[in-house]
């Protein structure tokens, strides 16, 4: 099993004919690729991220040329633990309002051999941070992770996006191993991690979320998964 595992994206050259410009992001886990679409708006006219004299329909890997610079790191251990086999979250979504969709992967934490009873996997490193990759005017990402405030403290899972307080920007919830993570969304390219305040801290192994109004009251409720499995 490699000991980390890269984002990847593909441009949809099958598109190219049409006023919008398709672009499939996600992670590959093992192997396989979890692609989740996106249309981005855009003019008819070829842009300058998009490849040329590639047959229409097939798919080319643009990772590199859009500066979508992300690994997820694995601590491997001789214990295997279930965690560090589990692959990034993502989401896309428009962060600044800018018309563009932008990308967040959420990555892992520090796991040790052996790994105290109890211990908190920390992101005790860069390496081990999460991502938050902001969309160009030109197409390519430029990482933004500092700036925006949402490198994360815990071992990151599942990513959830809603704008929970109706203010016009989304917000980001992050599922995580012993604790997850609300950021809300100031509205000038940065987060403020909220999570104590709004009581959603959660213990355990929290491996996804959704926001959904489930009493119809015109506010976002969040629904956390937990894993019956422990770490260990």
């Amino acid at each position: 099993m490699p000991t980390s595992v890269g984002a990847r994206i593909w441009f949809n050259t099958g598109i190219g004919k049409t006023d919008q410009i398709q672009v499939w992001a996600g992670t590959v886990i093992l192997g396989f690729a979890m692609l989740l679409p996106a249309v981005a708006q855009g003019p008819s006219t070829t842009s300058k991220s998009q490849p040329q004299n590639v047959p229409a329909g097939k798919f080319v890997d643009i990772t590199q040329k859009l500066g979508v610079n992300f690994t997820r790191v694995a601590s491997h251990t001789s214990r295997k633990y279930l965690l560090a086999t589990m692959g990034s979250g993502v989401a896309l979504f428009d962060y600044d309002n800018d018309g563009r969709l932008d990308i967040f992967f959420s990555n892992s934490a520090r796991i040790d051999e052996p790994m105290p009873k109890d211990a908190a996997l920390r992101k005790d490193s860069p390496k081990y941070w999460d991502r938050l990759f902001h969309q160009k005017t030109d197409g390519t990402f430029e990482d933004v992770t500092e700036k925006a405030g949402v490198a994360g403290v815990r071992y990151s899972t599942g990513v959830a996006v809603g704008d929970y307080d109706n203010d016009g920007y989304e917000d980001l919830f992050v599922a995580g191993y012993g604790a997850s993570t609300l950021y809300h969304n100031n509205g000038n390219g940065t987060f403020t991690d909220v999570t104590q305040t709004a009581g959603v801290a959660g213990s355990g192994w929290a491996t996804s979320a959704a926001w959904v109004d489930y009493d119809n009251d015109g506010r976002l409720d969040l629904v956390v998964e937990l894993s019956p499995v422990g770490f260990r």
